[in-house]
């Protein structure tokens, strides 16, 4: 009986291993033939790691082409986290530091730690010091030392020296920061040389994981031609990262930072593309293959002209020398001023001039003393400097009394020098004019007359029609720009003070407090110029793709506003700046010029230190009979505008005869190839 019960245990055991092993061999043959693809593909997906590949960045260039900010070939050093093991890391770090150290290079290091004892804060790193304190979960009121000891816990450091510490934690939370994983490699350095490339190779078994990256690198073929306009490039900074991470950025990536590298940022970019990286259980590399290829960004072909471009730049400045009488800055003499050149009938930008100015190839190593640089080369000028127009105002006073006819074209208004209207407030025109019109005024541009249309027309209609110019409201331009101040009632009572009737007559001849920027002088003349359809100012012309082969976007001219104001008004207003060019003030530069100029030219008072100066101002546009171009001169502590003539007649010669290669017209001395 009791053998009977073994047997029975037994048989029961064997049914349930066999059952077992059934089961099993089921199972298995379901994995390995009926669903082997399956199951094949799972087991890859789950080795499979994705690591991006950078796109070329876009270039940026002139309206035919020609080369601004250009892509050069470049070496990356790269920690690839798949093949460098997390207890190597230190060691791989000093080793390649070191070796940097041999080639005079720099490494990738943000952390706000000084780089020497005593090891404080330094508040201008790219990583921020809250960011630091974040990343290493600590107190928000944790000190520098607080956060040396945590980092010295955190990737073990205490056998190393204080020196090597400090290298280490700025390398490792700067990688920290950057989310440094198996599928994000992080940038060590950048733009190494080729000497630096080898020394690496060379030492490949001692630095797993360290690669050497092809990249593009940005180059600016002419650094010093519309450095503000073109603007600059640079790493992410920490309070950027959060929302370029989803943008789906990089933290070693470039981005743009000021200019037309910002702004057309989402263009330039370009689209990254996909390394997938196979591994099997123990980690070893089965197989890596471009799944995706990188696009190269798009390229952004600008409206500037680089040849009229470097024509204003190089006639401002010397044109700032000679008024300076020294040329040194430290002088009461002129020391800086802005150019904008026009086409008036789409808005477009040809020149946008900023003096004194800056290289951006070395913008980086120079920004510092560029900061600290009194007359401040970084501020552009030309979109955000606001200045008092002076006379140069006087053609849209005069353009308003007739269009509200407030004036006739064939009045005369005796200038007698002093304005007695008002019995306290009495201001005087520079001389005694006698009876003029219109035009004989802006010829000689009499102040006397134009007080009396100022307050015959008032400020408010005054005002109402200078909007329209685009004086005191925003051009529409792609970069930041400064909005001016037209004035009346509006402005003063923003600062808290009273607008007064004798206010109104400093502001018909562009004083008070009116202050425009040199765009919005531009436009406004380009407004006058074209028979009054005021466009919008721009600077990006079109953007195509990076081999130019296609459009992405084109910019058309967009009309802003019209003013109204008939052909007949504007026919009388040109025939008066016709006739500051051929017999006022600026007839010496203009008068047997091959093309007829409309122009006029503006004193301004100014302050500085409570010593009143006066800025020159000269606005122009040309040919006479059909405009095409306007530009405007401002030189700071320039004295008068009639000194401000000669870069116009440059920029004349560069633009109507200057073709290609081959000069046709006046011998101005200044013209760039």
């Amino acid at each position: 009986m009791a053998r009977e019960k073994k047997n029975k245990r037994v048989t029961v055991i064997c049914l349930v291993l066999v059952a077992v092993l059934l089961g099993y061999g089921a199972r298995l043959f379901d994995w390995q033939v009926l669903h082997r693809d399956k199951y094949v593909e799972q087991a890859q997906a789950a080795t499979a790691t994705y690591t991006p590949l950078a796109a070329a960045r876009g270039e940026i260039l002139d309206r035919f082409g020609r080369a601004f900010a250009v892509n050069e070939e470049g070496y990356n050093l790269v920690f690839n986290r798949i093949y460098l093991p997390d207890d190597r890391l230190n060691e791989t770090i000093l080793t390649l530091t070191n070796l940097l150290r041999t080639t005079g290079e720099a490494w990738v290091d943000n952390c706000p730690l000084a780089a020497k004892a005593p090891y404080g804060f330094n508040e201008k790193a790219n990583i921020a010091v809250s960011t630091m304190i974040e990343k290493l979960r600590l107190a928000h009121y944790a000190t520098a030392e607080n956060c040396r000891a945590a980092m010295i816990e955190k990737w073990q450091l205490q056998n190393y020296s204080p020196a090597q510490q400090r290298v280490l934690m700025g390398v490792r939370l700067t990688m920290l920061v950057a989310d440094y994983a198996d599928t994000i490699p992080y940038t060590f350095a950048e733009n190494v040389s080729l000497d630096t490339v080898a020394k690496v190779e060379e030492s490949s078994r001692a630095l797993p994981g360290v690669e050497v990256r092809v990249v593009t690198t940005r180059r600016y073929v002419s650094g010093t031609i519309a450095p503000h306009i073109i603007g600059a490039i640079g790493p992410i900074y920490s309070e950027e990262w959060e929302e370029l991470k989803s943008k789906g950025y990089s933290y070693s990536d470039i981005v743009g930072k000021s200019g037309i590298e910002k702004y057309a940022e989402s263009y330039l970019r370009g689209t990254d593309g996909t390394l997938k990286t196979t591994r099997d259980a123990a980690g070893n590399v089965l197989s890596s293959q471009v799944v995706k290829q990188p696009r190269a960004g798009d390229s952004v072909l600008l409206t500037i002209d680089r040849n009229i471009q470097a024509v204003a730049q190089r006639s401002l400045r010397n044109l700032i020398y000679q008024l300076s009488g020294s040329g040194d800055k430290n002088s009461y003499g002129a020391h800086a001023g802005s150019i904008v050149v026009m086409n008036v009938n789409t808005g477009a930008v040809l020149a946008a001039v900023t003096y004194p100015s800056y290289d951006a190839a070395t913008y980086r190593e120079q920004y510092e003393s560029l900061l600290q640089d009194e007359d401040r080369p970084l501020f552009n000028r030309a979109f955000n400097g606001i200045y008092a127009p002076g006379s140069t105002f006087k053609p849209a006073t005069a353009s308003i009394g007739l269009q509200t006819g407030k004036i006739k074209p064939n009045e005369t208004i005796f200038c007698s020098q002093k304005y007695t209207y008002y019995e306290d407030y009495q201001p005087t025109c520079m001389h005694y004019h006698g009876a003029l019109n219109v035009v004989g005024a802006l010829k000689v541009s009499c102040n006397y007359f134009f007080y009396e249309t100022g307050r015959r027309v008032g400020i408010t209609k005054l005002n109402e029609y200078c909007r329209k110019y685009g004086l005191g409201v925003e051009t529409g331009i792609e970069l930041g720009e400064a909005t001016g101040i037209l004035a009346g009632r509006t402005y003063r009572e923003s600062i808290n003070t009273t607008w007064n009737d004798g206010d109104t007559l400093q502001a018909a001849i562009g004083q008070s407090d009116n202050a425009f920027t040199p765009l919005q002088l531009a436009t406004y003349i380009a407004t006058l110029a074209n028979g009054g359809t005021r466009y919008r100012a721009h600077l990006v012309q079109e953007i195509r793709n990076y081999d130019l082969t296609e459009s992405v976007v084109l910019t058309q001219p967009q009309v802003m506003d019209t003013t109204g104001i008939s052909p007949e008004v504007y026919d009388v207003v040109k025939q008066g700046m016709l006739s500051v060019t051929t017999e006022g003030s600026v007839a010496s530069v203009f008068a047997d010029y091959p093309i007829q100029v409309g122009g006029k030219t503006g004193t301004a008072t100014v302050y500085d230190h409570g010593v009143e100066f006066n800025n020159g101002v000269f606005v122009a546009f040309a040919p006479y009979e059909n405009p095409e171009i306007a530009v405007v001169t401002i030189v700071e502590k320039g004295g008068y505008g009639s000194g401000c003539a000669q870069p116009a007649q440059d920029i004349f010669d560069a633009y109507f005869f200057y073709q290609g290669e081959t000069y046709t017209g006046q011998q101005s001395g200044v013209l760039i190839p």
